[in-house]
């Protein structure tokens, strides 16, 4: 997701999608399932590129910086030189790869 959001509410902003993301859904037979995501987000500002490529890229790597701790990672100038392969970040299958026997 892209968007415009000033910088003093982008703390808050996080927080209110991880919120929202760890809701339980409840599904047609009333079983309630459990659910997270992880979120990495970057701004010009933290990482210091306007370029969507780097944004992009650098939110994902801080995607997995913040995967275990059940918060928002900001992505910092560091996460721009994270190492990929074919655009991806090393070590994460592509969606091709789900589902082939191991």
């Amino acid at each position: 997701m892209v968007l415009e959001l000033p910088a003093a509410r982008l703390e808050q902003r996080l927080a209110q999608l991880v919120r929202m993301l760890h809701t339980p859904v409840v599904l047609e037979d009333s079983r309630t399932v459990d659910v997270a995501a992880s979120v990495g987000a970057a701004t010009p500002r933290t990482v210091g590129s306007r370029d969507l490529t780097v944004l992009q890229r650098a939110a994902d790597a801080a995607l997995y910086d913040g995967k275990h701790s059940g918060r928002a990672a900001v992505a910092s100038p560091a996460h721009t030189t994270v190492p990929s392969i074919n655009g991806r970040r090393a070590g994460r299958p592509g969606m091709a790869v789900w589902g082939r026997a191991a």
